[in-house]
Parts: C-alpha cells; sequence; structure tokens
C-alpha cells in the first residue's frame, strides 16, 4: 500500500511539473539572462565570462545549445531540459527515500518534493536548479548503496565517480554532494578490499581533476556583480553571536523555500528525526545527506556560496525532505495512538497549503513577470519614432533583438514614449521605475497601457499634446 500512495505522489509531482511547462508563460528576466548566453555566445566561449553577468554552469549552457540549435530558441525548448531533469529528480528521489526512510516516511518525504511550489517552478525555468536536484538525489543515492554494501562493487564506485566528477560541469552545487558524500564514505572506505579502495581513490581523483578543470570558468563568472547580488545570503561575521543568529534564520529560511510557511515546523521535525536516527544503526545516513550542506555552511563566510532560502541550496532536498518525512512519521507514530483526531489535523494544517496550492496550479499555472504580452502589445503599436524606456532589458533584448542595456536616454518632447516594466507580484511598480513613471504623467498625457501579471506597457503621447486619449 505504501509503495503504490508513493508513486500516486510521484505521479501526481510530474503531473504539476508537465502542467506548469505547458503554461509556456513567459522568460522573466534571470531566465532571459541564460537564453541570451544560450543563443548569442559560442560553445568555446562557455569557459570564460558570460554576458548579464550570468553564472551557469558550462555543460548545463552547452547542451541547452544543443536543445536550441534542435528544436528552436521557443520557450518549450529552452525549459526542456530543466523539466526532464526536474522529472528524473522526482523519480529518482522517490526510490531513495524508499530505501532510506522506515515506515510511511518516505510517501511524506516524496508528497512535499512532489508538490513543492518552487521545485515545481524550478522544473519550468531556464535555469540549471533542477539538475542540481538530480545531481544532488543521484549521488546521495549512490553513496547510500554504497554505505550499505559491506564489499561495494568498483563499478558502483567508479559510477558514482563518474557522476561526482562530470555533474561538476551542468551542476557547480555538484561538487558539495560529492565532496560532502565522500568525507561520509571515507570511514567505511578503510575497511574495504584493496580493489574497492583503489576505485574509492580513482573517484576522487577523477572529481578533483574535473573541478581543477572547470576552476577557470569559475572563477571568471565570479563577478563583482554576482557577489553583491548574493551578499544577503554570506553571514555576519561580527561575532560568534551574530553569527549563530544568521545560521539559524538561515536555516529556517532554507526549510521553508521547500515547503512555505512552515520552515521552523519543519527544521523542528528535523531535528527530531535526527535524533531518531542518530540512536538507530542507520546513524552515517546523517552524515551522507548533511555533509554536503555542512560544506555549503563553510563556504558561506568565504563568500563561495550563499547559503540559506534561496534557488541555489536545492541541492539540499534529500537532505531537508528525507529528514523532515521521518519526523513526520516519528510524531504521527507517538501522538496518534493518544490523540488521533489532533494529529490529522496537525498534519492537515501542515500538508494542506502546499497540496492545495499545487491543485491550485493545475488549472491556474504558476505565473511571475509576464513580459512576453506588453512587449507584443507594444511592437503591435509602435510608430517609427517611438522612444523607449525599458526596465527589464535582458527581456526585452529575447523578445525583440534590441539590447537596450544602460542610463536611460534623454527623451524628446515631440516624440511618444513608451515604459516597459516587470511589477510586483501584487501590482507594485518598483519605486525608481513609479518614480519615473509619475515623472512622464505630470508632463505628458497617458495614451494607452496594458497591465497584466506582473508587468506594464504605458504609452505616454508628446509633452506637447494637449488632451489625453482614452
Amino acid at each position: 500500500m505504501q509503495r503504490r500512495l508513493v508513486s500516486l505522489a510521484v505521479a501526481f509531482g510530474i503531473a504539476c511539473r508537465v502542467r506548469q511547462y505547458a503554461a509556456n508563460t513567459s522568460l522573466w528576466h534571470d531566465e532571459s539572462f541564460v537564453a541570451l548566453n544560450v543563443v548569442h555566445v559560442p560553445y568555446a566561449q562557455l569557459l570564460g565570462p558570460l554576458d548579464w553577468h550570468e553564472p551557469s554552469p558550462p555543460g548545463f549552457l552547452a547542451a541547452e545549445k544543443v536543445m536550441t540549435a534542435a528544436l528552436g530558441t521557443s520557450e518549450y525548448a529552452l525549459r526542456a531540459l530543466p523539466l526532464v531533469a526536474g522529472v528524473a529528480a522526482l523519480i529518482a528521489f522517490a526510490r531513495l527515500a524508499r530505501s532510506a526512510c522506515v515506515d510511511a516516511a518516505a510517501l511524506w518525504a516524496v508528497l512535499l518534493l512532489a508538490a513543492s511550489p518552487k521545485l515545481i517552478a524550478d522544473a519550468s525555468a531556464t535555469k540549471h536548479f533542477s539538475l542540481d536536484l538530480l545531481l544532488a538525489v543521484v549521488i546521495t543515492g549512490l553513496a547510500w548503496q554504497l554505505h550499505r554494501a559491506a564489499h561495494p562493487r568498483s563499478r558502483r564506485l567508479l559510477a558514482w565517480g563518474a557522476v561526482g566528477s562530470g555533474g561538476l560541469w551542468f551542476s557547480y552545487a555538484a561538487a558539495f554532494g560529492f565532496a560532502g558524500t565522500s568525507l561520509a564514505l571515507a570511514v567505511p572506505a578503510a575497511r574495504w578490499p584493496r580493489l574497492g579502495r583503489r576505485a574509492y581513490l580513482f573517484a576522487n581523483l577523477l572529481a578533483a581533476a574535473s573541478a581543477a578543470a572547470l576552476l577557470g570558468a569559475i572563477r571568471a563568472q565570479r563577478s563583482s556583480a554576482v557577489l553583491q547580488f548574493w551578499a544577503g545570503a554570506f553571514p555576519d561575521t561580527a561575532g560568534a553571536l551574530a553569527a549563530t543568529v544568521w545560521l539559524g534564520r538561515a536555516l529556517v529560511a532554507l526549510f521553508d523555500y521547500f515547503w512555505q510557511p512552515f520552515g521552523g515546523v519543519l527544521l523542528l521535525l528535523a531535528l527530531l528525526a535526527a535524533a531518531a536516527v542518530w540512536r538507530s544503526d542507520r546513524r552515517p545516513l546523517l552524515a551522507i545527506l548533511w555533509l554536503p550542506v555542512g560544506l555549503a555552511v563553510a563556504a558561506s563566510p568565504l563568500h563561495w556560496w550563499p547559503f540559506g532560502g534561496n534557488q541555489h541550496m536545492v541541492f539540499a532536498a534529500p537532505a531537508v525532505l528525507l529528514l523532515v518525512g521521518e519526523g513526520i512519521e516519528i510524531a504521527r507514530h507517538r501522538l496518534e495512538p493518544r490523540h488521533p483526531r489532533l494529529t490529522r489535523c496537525a498534519l492537515a494544517v501542515l500538508l494542506a497549503p502546499g497540496l492545495l496550492g499545487a491543485l491550485h496550479h493545475l488549472v491556474v499555472p504558476q505565473q511571475r513577470h509576464e513580459m512576453r504580452p506588453v512587449i507584443a502589445f507594444m511592437q503591435a503599436r509602435l510608430d517609427p519614432g517611438d522612444q523607449l524606456a525599458v526596465f527589464d532589458p535582458a527581456t526585452f533584448e529575447f523578445y525583440t533583438g534590441r539590447d537596450l542595456r544602460g542610463a536611460l536616454p534623454a527623451f524628446d518632447a515631440g516624440r511618444r514614449v513608451w515604459v516597459i516594466t516587470p511589477r510586483g507580484m501584487d501590482g507594485s511598480l518598483h519605486p525608481d521605475v513609479r518614480a519615473f513613471v509619475d515623472s512622464l504623467s505630470r508632463a505628458r498625457p497617458r495614451v494607452t497601457m496594458l497591465e497584466v501579471h506582473g508587468a506594464a506597457a504605458y504609452l505616454f503621447g508628446t509633452a506637447v499634446d494637449p488632451v489625453s486619449q482614452p
């Protein structure tokens, strides 16, 4: 019965991801950064600095270039690889959960990953985060199998090394997954036969060589703009107390990323599970799951990795969700015999928001910044003399081919002005954009406009127009 329920959870997660992909929503600026590099940067230059200060693994970009060469540059083509990776990650995670978890914990863990709104969105975004998740699950699963085998086969050790070394080119986060699981396997590796120890050493040398070959690309993409964007995810090193407070908040945000708004509750459930696993014969599982996360924590003060509740920590999903699944099952097992109704209500409160949200998005897909329709609206009404004020130049360039980066020009009073801008999810404009639009409104009549989810196009007439048109 449990196996069947896990399969249903996987099918539900696949349906959510395919539905989001099929919605074919507009690219937003993060996706546009990737798409423009895929379209314009030659293969030979993928190892150097990328345009738009984009930090993306060169293997992922090369695979995207292959996809677009075969299928074109549509949103569907650009998002096909992330979709495949997202679906494969869900299937692989279900297998890992059945192997690593006890009782119904696997079901809870798979359900959380299947219905996670962020992970569903990642599977339909032109970014490498679904590959981060897939490689983390595969590396963790292989490491757990290696640990459980008294005398692991060299072939499986070499497969673990091949996935780790090759995965680095498609997911920078794979470095944490491989290094963490390698540390966790170091103790049992000392007891393996000579052939196994040699295979373990060779796998690590292979990953080290791959990382060394990739180091130039990593350095080239680590620009000051990227570090400034990540600044909020680096710890406060003013003192031990400040660093401890930062770590606590970052951990809650990490758990909250996968299942909002219950990050704090999920963290407590994970701690409950960690204590139980520590007292059991599965203690090495904690090392395999959490050493990769610990390495990311250690990298954050060095400004090498943004730790916390952000997409770059998607590789922590196995560590987070497997323990949370265990914690849910432990709590249910202890409370249900004495308080069955209260236990069911608590479980419903925890799971309902995410599950209902996923069901809702099967009907109404998630949207972010629908720039494509407002750009099409502008193009259909654009006169040769019109001036443009664009506040998402990357997406504008992807859809029009026009690069309008840089400061806004001085606008001619005798020519119309188009404003193309993203909006907040609540319909608000960025304060700078709002100030600019208000200044135009005081000097010019607003001729027409289109506001859609997360984006808007406004057309202002000349400064000498006597009246505004409807």
